[in-house]
């Protein structure tokens, strides 16, 4: 059975190898071992690099009738037929995974059926290049995606990619890679420079394809088109046709031309044809109301870019009226006087400052002349300018840029511990997160930094830990916050740490597996509670999906191999290993299967019990498995035939194992030989016991010979 990006997935044996040979931890084609080559030698596999198909909404945005023609895809396409590789560069608005998506469907679209095409996840860190193993297999008619437009996509990372799309060209596949020029490192023969496509025909055909026809005539450039020729009577022209064909620049992006058109769709028709009815009225004042109702209308489209260039930078403005705008804006829904309250946060905080938002006009009549509603409620609202809120918070970033320290300096006030506005946390870093997306040095990331640091309330961690995903997932933010969340990781900051453990458990670790598992190795290596929330994390993913079990396992035990002094490979074992999580079960079961899991639960025993910090924690987990094995938790003759193996295995060093068994360094190696096979002697009847399942009375005939290392510990002839 295979995943739709070509993967196997894992099938346990039915019967249990009959010879426990195996090859631990090897990644090559061939593996070759001493002594006898019959039986089961495991190859490990790397977990492959996670793929989602393109949605449909996606798809559809790249053909027919919402598609505006471009020639991008077009090229792209013929270095897919060449190459089967193309690489789209372009700076954010220029449609390149529009074009992407299509180039794919060009290429491999055929009358047998609908295209099959991925996304796939760039979860490698930009120090690192995706292995052979990680990539999907070749398989006819599959195309994928890559975005890297928020990332470095390094020489080595280039050339595997390279190196896998040939691959995939030869078996009738191909691959598209969005990135910015500056990113992509690689082959220029594969690169096409991303021709933007016109807005207003994306705006167009997006209002055509809604149904709202009319809404798509406002923008057509050339009016006389909707006329009626002919040699009978003319139709009467739509006087609103082109009305508004000039409200999309060429510099508008197609998102934002898709954005525009939702706002378009928005309004009512009649309102619009009642407004230019009004504008070519005889009478000053009907054609006043219809002029200033047109200019309404293209401010409410266009976000109110002209009522704050006027409201903001107009000359006479009082800096009273910036700051109460701004309060509003960051906690629309508020009551009025927690506005005031904020406003009066903003810059030097002294007694004459704060009078003044109280003097002159009432801070009712302030914030209504800067386009603030105050409801029935005496809150801050903006419902008869949909949108001001977010657009006030923008140009007063642009605009005022010699005041964004105090901006920032005000927003961590106001939402400090003890701050007026400590409950609106969420909704300000939500409106952060959106300036940033379009405005240069935005404050998200230091206020979060802030939040992290000055607060240990679990509601308000969470909640970074919501913003700092929601970072990672949009486009223009993820490699800030990839690096924000390693940074954090690393460091020795409780909160911090905690809130990178709750974004690798949730939707963070699911679309990136492998970086989350990263920033997890660093959150192990120190006990706090945040390593407990690692802990369930990893658990977590192991035991959602076989793909899942097998990455963990894995992962642990490259972590083991290329880390063996560091506290992350122990501590994830003994969080595999607990009975109180969910993994257990099924290691133990695979590791009957499966030599290469009962290598790794030795294996990760033996390392583990080298590591004097984690002894008491694999104390209480051993203790936990023969409780499990004592109440039929766990299969009690696979679970003993494990630790046995584990004990005969480990090298006894402390004081109690020389005591008992003697030191390597010092005693003769016959005598120690001799003192372990006399302690795997079966323990004698003659003892009487009143427990009726007593381990003693049991243990004559209950433990089997299932040690690979003899069995019943006596050393091998």
């Amino acid at each position: 059975m295979t995943t739709p990006d070509g993967r196997d997935l894992p099938q346990p044996p039915t019967n249990p190898p009959s010879v426990g040979q195996s090859a631990v931890g090897n990644t090559g084609p061939t593996v070759q071992v001493g002594g006898s080559n019959v039986g089961n030698i495991n190859i490990t596999r790397l977990p492959k690099l996670p793929v989602t198909p393109i949605p449909r909404g996606h798809q559809e945005a790249a053909l027919e009738p919402v598609w505006a023609h471009t020639p991008t895809p077009q090229r792209a396409a013929n270095l897919l037929a060449a190459h089967g590789l193309a690489v789209i560069l372009g700076e954010r608005g220029t449609g390149r995974r529009t074009s992407a998506v299509r180039a794919l469907h060009t290429h491999l679209s055929t009358p047998a059926g609908p295209t099959q095409l991925f996304y796939l996840a760039a979860d490698w860190d930009e120090d690192e290049a995706p292995e052979r193993e990680v990539l999907p297999e070749p398989v006819s008619g599959h195309g994928y995606l890559i975005d890297a437009t928020s990332r470095l996509l390094s020489e080595n990372a280039a050339h595997a990619l390279i190196t896998w799309a040939e691959q995939l060209h030869d078996a009738g596949g191909c691959l598209v890679i969005t990135s910015s020029q500056r990113d992509w490192r690689g082959d220029s023969r594969f690169e096409i420079v991303a021709v933007r496509p016109d807005a207003v025909q994306v705006a167009r055909k997006h209002l055509a394809h809604w149904g709202s026809d009319a809404q798509a005539g406002w923008l057509q450039q050339d009016a006389q088109r909707t006329v009626t020729r002919g040699l009978l009577r003319q139709a009467a022209p739509d006087r609103t046709a082109g009305v508004l064909s000039d409200l999309i620049t060429p510099s508008v992006s197609p998102a934002d031309a898709v954005a525009i058109a939702g706002r378009l769709r928005d309004i009512d028709p009649e309102r619009l044809a009642a407004a230019v009815e009004r504008s070519d009225s005889p009478s000053s004042s009907e054609r006043e109301q219809g002029v200033s109702e047109l200019r309404r209308i293209r401010e409410e489209v266009l976000l109110w870019t002209n009522f704050l260039e006027q409201t903001l930078t107009g000359t006479g403005t009082r800096g009273q009226d910036r700051v109460m705008l701004l309060a509003a804006a960051y906690l629309e829904g508020a009551p009025l006087e927690l506005c005031i309250k904020a406003a009066v946060e903003f810059g030097a905080r002294d007694g004459a400052i704060a009078r003044r938002y109280r003097e002159g006009r009432s801070p009712r009549r302030r914030l209504r002349d800067v386009g603030v509603d105050i409801t029935s409620s005496d809150t801050a609202a903006f419902h008869r300018r949909p949108g001001l809120a977010l657009a006030a918070i923008r140009m007063d970033w642009h605009h005022w840029a010699d005041e964004r320290d105090a901006t920032t300096e005000w927003l961590a006030r106001i939402t400090a511990p003890d701050g007026v506005a400590r409950a609106w946390t969420e909704q300000i870093g939500s409106r952060l997160l959106q300036l940033s997306i379009t405005e240069v040095e935005s404050p998200f990331l230091t206020l979060l930094n802030t939040w992290t640091t000055t607060s240990a309330d679990e509601r308000h961690l969470r909640i970074v830990t919501a913003l700092i995903t929601q970072a990672a997932e949009t486009e223009e933010l993820a490699r800030d916050a990839h690096k924000q969340l390693l940074d954090w990781a690393a460091k020795g900051n409780a909160h911090r740490r905690k809130v990178v453990a709750w974004a690798c458990s949730g939707r963070y670790g699911m679309r990136w597996p492998h970086m989350a598992l990263v920033r997890l190795r660093h959150i192990l290596a120190v006990d706090d509670e945040a390593t407990r929330i690692a802990a369930t994390a990893l658990t977590a993913h192991a035991a959602a999906s076989t793909e899942g079990f097998q990455r963990v396992v894995e992962t642990v035990e490259t972590w083991f191999e290329k880390y063996q002094t560091h506290l992350a490979g122990p501590r994830a074992f003994l969080a595999l290993t607990d009975p109180a999580y969910n993994v257990l079960d099924t290691l133990v079961s695979a590791a009957q299967a499966a030599p290469a899991v009962r290598d790794f639960l030795i294996n990760g025993w033996m390392q583990t019990l080298r590591q004097p910090d984690v002894r008491d924690d694999a104390h209480q987990v051993l203790l936990g498995w023969a409780r499990a094995a004592h109440e039929g938790r766990l299969d009690r003759t696979a679970t003993f035939g494990i630790l046995t193996d584990v004990r005969n295995a480990h090298t006894p060093l402390d004081a109690m194992s020389r005591f008992l068994y003697g030191s390597p360094d010092k005693d003769d190696h016959a005598l120690i030989e001799a003192r372990l096979a006399l302690a795997n002697l079966r323990a004698c009847n003659h003892t009487q016991c009143s427990e009726p399942h007593c381990p003693l009375k049991e243990a004559a005939g209950s433990l089997p010979d299932t040690s690979a290392a003899g069995g019943t510990g006596e050393p091998p002839s």
